[in-house]
This record gives C-alpha cells, sequence and structure tokens, in this order.
C-alpha cells in the first residue's frame, strides 16, 4: 500500500510539473508609441500641392512652420488665417487637419457698477432694536 501511494503521490508530480512547463502562448506585441496631436494657428505664407508654410506668432515672437501635405488644399490661399492639427514624423510635421482659425472679437470695456450708482440717494439708516 506504501508502495502504491508513492506512485500515485510520483505520478501527480509529474502531472502537474509538465502541465505548468506547457509552452505559454506568445505575449502580444507592445503597442507603437503613441505620438501626440498637435496644433497650432497662424497666416499663410505660402501654400503649393506639398508645402504648407504658416507664419504664427507666440509670446510676441514671430515663428514660421512648415508642413508636408499628404493631399493638396485648394480653398486655401496666401494670407489666410487658419488653424492646423499635425504630427511629428522623422523631424518633418505632418499635416493632419486644417480648418479656418475663428476671428476673436474685440472686446468692449465694461462699466464699472459703482459709477452707475446715483450717489444722491440717501443711505439707509442702521436699523435699532
Amino acid at each position: 500500500m506504501k508502495r502504491f501511494l508513492v506512485i500515485v503521490a510520483g505520478l501527480i508530480f509529474i502531472c502537474f510539473t509538465l502541465a505548468l512547463a506547457a509552452e505559454k502562448p506568445p505575449a502580444a506585441p507592445p503597442l507603437p508609441p503613441r505620438v501626440p496631436e498637435m496644433s497650432t494657428a497662424g497666416k499663410v505664407l505660402e501654400v503649393s500641392d506639398k508645402i504648407l508654410k504658416i507664419e504664427r506668432t507666440l509670446k510676441g515672437k514671430t515663428e514660421t512652420m512648415e508642413f508636408s501635405l499628404e493631399k493638396s488644399f485648394t480653398d486655401i490661399k496666401v494670407g489666410d488665417q487658419i488653424k492646423v492639427s499635425y504630427l511629428e514624423k522623422d523631424g518633418r510635421n505632418i499635416l493632419i487637419r486644417l480648418a479656418p482659425a475663428k476671428k476673436t472679437a474685440v472686446q468692449k470695456p465694461k462699466k464699472d457698477a459703482a459709477k452707475t450708482v446715483n450717489p444722491t440717494e440717501p443711505k439707509a439708516a442702521p436699523v435699532t432694536k
């Protein structure tokens, strides 16, 4: 009986060892790093079938940016204000989206509330109990 238990324990041990040592499925390939999409706005300096150049102002400094086009844009003219979305690939800016820039209205200064109060009105007397 002792011999039987040793053989059964050995067989169970071998079965579990083989099950755990079985080949595991390969792990999924790692995803490529995500390239962030960037955007900017500016004035069109030059437009062709393959290249778009815009001039943007950032913190008081003007900067010229060049974008590679995957398709040509016929509705864009030199001097237009546009907003672009792009990716950086291999040191180049690849244009994704292009839209006309929204023009912001000049805000009028608001009148002060203190100036609109009529100074001739008598002030309310304090409440006494």
